[in-house]
């Protein structure tokens, strides 16, 4: 998001409701929906710090420490850490220690409201969260620095982090990961000439073009579902719950095998997610709201080629640009980065995986699975490269998760879910029909089958979730899903046009005009998928 609109937020002067000291003062957890000092604009970068270190937390007791582990090397929904500190729950409580694993287990502060209450936690960067028995979500920033500066909010949703009623992971949800995109930005205050921030923070698109963080980073939380085929994105500057509901699950991630890979777990750091199957079939994909090409308030996107195109040295140029013009940098190249997937590991694992960043580069994440090799307990691990191999480190540490099938070779394909069945057909006057089978409201490209009479040729619906001010329905309802789309002809089909019916040149004369790809807004119901075009709008018919 902008610096502008973070700008905003500074001068709404917030209440400082959310802070607590080692005492733990709030008694009742409403007073940690009020303003205060947890997202923008403290969300702003500042390189890890431990300040005056740890010695302000008690010590934990002798039995609570033997139950804790020895060194934090997972991130999972019971341990996690950053560069400074890592921490893990026992009864309901957080604890701490410096992420080499070198001083005693500490108990961590808490708010009384939530002390002995804490059921799970994920934590990347400079941010964690938690959650409680009911899956609400409670933030503490100021992770990665000394403990006098956290501060904890139960905040979540629009307007930019301010909505009261929060968010949730829901009961029977697989697994769930905090992810934070940091833009690493140190200072408000341009450096080197004027106009020119320096900025650590940068993402590659699909024309891998390395481009800068948002104003305010990003932040996620990925859900995957109780059957493993679908992941959930929670954005605090997205809707959350509302007097009507306590959550909002409407924006999703499409996973691996188009939307189909049945998960057993998930892991999320820096706007990466990793997930494995039952048989040990790994996937990684770069991917959030900005990155999406949802945002298209402060970001531009492409489907036209960017690649050699100059990109923006930082993110305020790029708004600047972006929205002022002259829009001399490459715009963020659509569609998104896909899933990619990674090698099977050459032992024995676990379902217990974790993806963390070890840079401001997209490229620099590293993955961990727990396992198994040569008797001994650990971890296998490799920088995200697909072309790099794993390795194994021994930690000697009981294993977490049991023990999986890992057969050799690609098995992703035993563990899909079954297509959606839902499928929509449009018929025109001029003898062309226009199919789409097994839509997924989440899944892109979906597949269009244009045909006059019996010849057919495959297009592509290509769909980006359009922003949404309130809270929606999960899924396809009767209420339009609104999108921003696409319909591309593969060059293949224009240049086999010649020898096909005219009645199918004339559809894509139609579709897509003169030229290979088509931008425009389209919609879904349970009943339609409508299309609009400059003639007007084409309606699909739900077969």
């Amino acid at each position: 998001m902008s610096l502008a609109m973070v700008a905003a937020c500074v001068a709404a002067g917030p209440a400082r409701a959310d802070v607590a000291g080692a005492d733990g003062p709030l008694e009742s957890c409403a007073q940690l929906a009020l303003p205060g000092p947890v997202g923008p604009p403290y969300s702003l970068y500042s390189a890890p710090n431990p300040g005056g270190g740890l010695g302000a937390l008690a010590v934990a007791d002798e039995t609570t420490s033997t139950r804790l582990p020895r060194h934090v090397d997972l991130r999972t929904e019971s341990q996690g850490f950053n560069d400074e500190w890592a921490y893990a729950l026992d009864g309901g409580n957080l604890y701490v220690t410096t992420a080499a694993g070198d001083s005693p287990w500490r108990k961590a502060w808490l708010p009384a409201c939530l002390a002995g209450k804490l059921t799970a936690l994920s934590v990347d960067g400079n941010m964690l969260m938690a959650t409680d028995a009911t899956g609400r979500i409670y933030t503490m920033g100021n992770a990665a620095h000394d403990p006098e500066t956290w501060a904890w909010t139960s905040r979540f949703g629009a307007p930019v982090w301010f909505g009261p009623f929060g968010q949730r992971v829901r009961t029977g949800s697989r697994a769930w990961s905090l992810s934070w995109l940091d833009n690493r930005i140190p200072s408000l205050i341009p450096a080197n000439r004027p106009g020119f921030w320096d900025q650590g923070g940068f993402w590659n698109d699909s024309a891998d073009n390395r481009q800068p963080v948002g104003g305010a980073g990003v932040t996620t939380v990925y859900v995957l579902s109780p059957q493993g085929n679908r992941i959930a994105i929670l954005d605090p500057w997205l809707p959350g719950g509302d007097l009507t509901a306590p959550d909002d699950y409407s924006y999703e991630l499409s996973g691996p095998r188009n939307g189909r890979f049945e998960a057993v777990n998930l892991s999320a750091a820096g706007s990466t997610t990793f997930v494995i199957n039952r048989y040990g079939d790994m996937y990684t994909r770069l991917w959030d709201f900005d990155i999406s090409g949802a945002d298209n308030v402060f970001f531009r996107y492409s489907y036209g080629d960017q690649r050699g195109k100059p990109v923006a040295p930082n993110v305020n140029m790029a708004v600047l640009d972006n929205l002022v013009g002259p829009h001399d940098y490459a715009a963020y190249q659509l569609p998104a980065p896909d899933w990619v997937r990674q090698p099977k590991i050459p032992g024995e694992i676990t379902s217990a995986i974790s993806i963390h960043q070890t840079g401001g580069d997209t490229a620099d994440r590293e993955l961990r699975v727990e396992g198994r090799s040569g008797g001994r307990n650990g971890y296998w691990h490799k920088p995200i490269d697909p072309a790099a191999s794993w390795r194994f480190e021994a930690t000697d540490t009981d294993l977490t998760a049991d023990t999986i099938d890992n057969p050799a070779g690609d098995h992703s394909d035993e563990t899909l879910a079954p297509p959606s069945g839902i499928d929509y057909t449009y018929t025109d006057p001029a003898q062309w029909t226009l199919r789409v089978n097994d839509f997924d409201y989440a899944a892109s490209p979906a597949p269009l089958t244009l045909c006059a009479g019996d010849d057919c040729v495959d297009l592509r619906l290509r769909l980006v979730d359009s922003l949404r001010t309130f809270r929606a329905a999960d899924g396809l309802t009767g209420t339009p899903r609104e999108y921003l789309g696409a319909i591309e002809v593969p060059q293949e089909v224009l240049d086999a046009l010649p020898g096909k019916p005219t009645a199918l040149a004339t559809a894509i004369g139609t579709l897509t005009g003169t030229t290979t790809l088509r931008e425009l807004e389209a919609s879904a119901t349970l009943g339609d998928l409508t299309l609009q075009l400059p003639t007007g709008p084409l309606v699909l018919r739900r077969t």
